[in-house]
């Protein structure tokens, strides 16, 4: 039976595996925005979208995060809700889509058939949505926006919800949903500042990197860290 009395994290310091992830992105993000003004023939072969290093860690990220999940459903399947399952279960399956699409941008340097794979089969499903789904420019804006308010209620409104309404905390211990913590928050804020003030960050896969890397640490360590341990 789980209690929900005693779920949340004991207190707002870093846990070791936070200071790891978050001291990595942290410096990731420095050194793109230097080698941007320094070496752009450097910042191009680390950073660059389409191409760089810095992409495969992104990738090693969400899978990180499939992992993750793996292990908590092995782990904790038995003592959990249907829907704490589920809501793990498309954890993963969005982590191994990231990792895909992350991948499929990237070029094959051990010559991995499943990389091939990832290419083409990114362009049949985005064909088929194209011919399934018509949207036009402003139906694309309204998306944009409604993914960026989901978002926004998720990193800032969901936290103090769980904090200050008992059923609610309930609801959200049972169903497993991974509540970010105040340092998850911070950090994002952070990062997204970098992102807004820096063109090295915005043109490069870093901010992508550090998203896939707060997602994993609001998995791995949340707010609700006893829901995840048995």
């Amino acid at each position: 039976m789980l209690n929900t009395y005693n779920t949340a994290r004991k207190n707002n310091n870093l846990t070791r595996p936070e200071f790891l992830v978050l001291g990595l992105a942290a410096l990731v993000t420095l050194t793109a925005i230097v080698l941007f003004s320094a070496n752009k023939t450097y910042f191009e072969i680390f950073y660059n979208r389409e191409g760089g290093f810095i992409g495969y860690i992104s990738v090693l990220l969400f899978i990180a995060v499939f992992v993750v999940s793996v292990v908590y459903m092995l782990r904790l399947a038995r003592y959990r809700s249907i829907q704490f399952c589920a809501v793990l279960i498309l954890t993963g399956m969005l982590s191994l889509f990231f990792a895909a699409e992350t991948l499929s941008n990237l070029p094959d340097l051990v010559h991995l058939s499943t990389h091939h794979f990832f290419k083409a089969d990114k362009i049949v499903t985005g064909t088929n949505v194209n011919d399934i789904v018509k949207i036009n420019e402003t139906g694309k804006i309204a998306l944009y926006w409604v993914l960026i308010a989901a978002g926004a209620f998720y990193i800032l409104i969901l936290p103090l919800i769980y904090r200050n309404n008992f059923k609610a905390k309930r609801f959200i211990d049972k169903t497993g949903i991974p509540v970010p913590h105040r340092n998850h928050i911070i950090a994002l804020m952070v990062l997204s500042a970098l992102a807004m003030l820096f063109s090295a960050v915005r043109a490069s896969a870093v901010f992508q990197l550090d998203l896939a890397a707060i997602a994993l640490l609001i998995l791995f360590c949340p707010e609700n860290i006893g829901v995840f341990r048995r």
